[in-house]
C-alpha cells in the first residue's frame, strides 16, 4: 500500500473509528450527566483525547515491534469493560424508572461503591480521559485493528507514525461531532422529563448491549 493510500484510508478509519459503538455509549454517558453544554463538551473532548493518547500508545508499541497486544489481555480488558456496563446499565436504568431520575455510569458507580447515588454528580474531566484511555486499551473495534494493521505494514518507521498521527486526529474530530451532537439533543431534552428519561432509557439499554456484546466477544 502506498503511503497516500495508508493515509487516506486511516482518515476514512479514523472518522468512523469515532463513532464506533463504544464511543457512542461512553459519550453519551458522559454529556448527559453534565451541569451545562459547555462543561460536557469539555469532557467529551477529555474522553477523546485519553483514547487518542492510548491508541496511539499502542500504535508505537505495534510500528515498533510489529506486534499488537497480546490476546489474552486484550480479551480480558474487553470482558472487564462490558461486566462494568452491563451492571451499571442495568442500575442506571433501576433508578430511572424507580425514582424518576436519570443518572450515569459515573454516578451509578459511585453508589455500587458507596450504596448510594450521589445528587448532581457528574463526569469530571479527569474521570472522562480516564475513560478514555481505558477504551482505548480494552476496546479494539475492526476500526482500530485495521489502522495498527496499516501502520505497521507501511514501508518505514515515519510513514507509520504519520498514518497514526492522521487516524488519531480524524478519530478526534469525528468524537467532536458526537459529543456535540449529544450535547445539544440532552440540552434540548432536560426541560422535557418524558423525553429526558426515554433518552436516559435508551443510552442505558445502549450501554448494557454493548457490555454484553463485549463480554460474548
Amino acid at each position: 500500500m502506498t503511503l497516500g493510500a495508508a493515509l487516506l484510508s486511516c482518515t476514512a478509519l479514523g472518522l468512523q473509528h469515532g463513532i464506533d459503538w463504544d464511543h457512542v455509549a461512553a459519550i453519551s454517558d458522559v454529556t448527559s450527566v453534565q451541569r451545562t453544554p459547555r462543561e460536557a463538551i469539555r469532557c467529551g473532548f477529555f474522553y477523546a483525547a485519553g483514547h487518542a493518547a492510548t491508541v496511539g500508545l499502542l500504535g508505537i508499541a505495534v510500528i515498533m515491534l510489529r506486534q499488537s497486544l497480546p490476546d489474552v489481555l486484550s480479551v480480558w480488558m474487553q470482558r472487564f469493560i462490558g461486566l462494568t456496563l452491563v451492571l451499571l446499565g442495568a442500575y442506571v436504568l433501576s433508578v430511572l424508572f424507580s425514582r424518576g431520575q436519570m443518572v450515569g455510569r459515573g454516578q451509578a458507580f459511585a453508589a455500587i461503591l458507596h450504596g448510594r447515588a450521589e445528587a448532581g454528580a457528574a463526569y469530571s474531566r479527569k474521570s472522562s480521559l480516564s475513560l478514555g484511555v481505558l477504551h482505548g486499551i480494552g476496546a479494539e473495534t475492526p476500526t482500530q485493528l485495521s489502522m495498527l494493521m496499516i501502520a505497521a505494514n507501511v514501508s518505514r518507521v515515519q510513514s507509520g507514525l504519520l498514518v497514526l498521527g492522521v487516524f488519531a486526529a480524524a478519530m478526534v474530530a469525528s468524537n467532536m461531532v458526537l459529543t456535540t451532537t449529544a450535547t445539544g439533543i440532552f440540552a434540548i431534552s432536560k426541560p422535557r422529563p418524558a423525553l429526558f428519561r426515554l433518552l436516559g432509557a435508551g443510552v442505558a439499554g445502549y450501554s448494557m448491549w454493548i457490555g454484553i456484546v463485549l463480554m460474548d466477544s
